[in-house]
């Protein structure tokens, strides 16, 4: 049931001891989000930070009443809105689920306790964050140093699944780009593939 949180962990810190996995795994809670459901809520504080057992979400803002899709997670990453967690103020960001999900939470209380248990919790804590903003840092150059196409080979390549669980309308939104345009991508990457 845990492999997945546990692959996820063991990236972030390869030193983890199971005792400490099984440690940390029992702070979190278990929660089900509905399909279309809001983990965190633009202008609400984010109470939690969770890994995703199972499903898919994305983390978007709305700017000139046109939603902006930052990034998506699967099964084995962490979601949330980060800078809200960690500053416990309220969130710019709206993250979502695209399928019928499954996470495990953690608390900011929890974290609390944990840092408060030694340096060993602490370093964890720090690499979680160097791991969300890697994330982040990477997702925000590619939206400006690359085009939407490039950014779509870029999704082949290193998340084929994205194209098979997610609509094209959010994909879309990811690249900066509208539905259409997103057709003639990939219309046009089709034809070189068949030369």
């Amino acid at each position: 049931m845990f492999t997945v949180i546990k692959e996820s962990l063991l990236r972030i810190m390869p030193s983890l001891s199971e005792e400490e996995m099984i440690f940390f795994i029992s702070k979190l809670e278990a929660r089900t989000i509905a399909k279309h459901d809001l983990f965190v809520k633009e202008g609400q504080i984010a109470h939690d930070m969770a890994i995703v057992q199972k499903g898919a979400f994305r983390m978007y803002f709305t700017y000139r009443e046109r939603e902006q899709t930052g990034h998506f997670m699967f099964e084995g990453q962490w979601l949330g809105d980060y800078e809200s967690f960690l500053t416990q103020q309220p969130a710019a960001n709206n993250v979502q689920a695209l399928e019928d999900s499954e996470v495990l939470c953690l608390s900011y209380n929890k974290m609390q306790e944990l840092y408060n248990m030694g340096a060993r919790y602490e370093r964890f804590g720090r690499l979680i964050a160097e791991y969300v903003y890697l994330v982040t840092m990477n997702s925000y150059k590619s939206l400006l140093l690359k085009t939407a196409e490039e950014r779509y080979i870029e999704l082949l390549n290193t998340q084929p699944q994205i194209l098979e669980r997610l609509p094209q309308h959010y994909i879309a939104s990811y690249l900066g780009i509208q539905a259409p345009s997103l057709s003639r991508i990939r219309n046009k990457l089709s034809r070189l593939n068949r030369h």
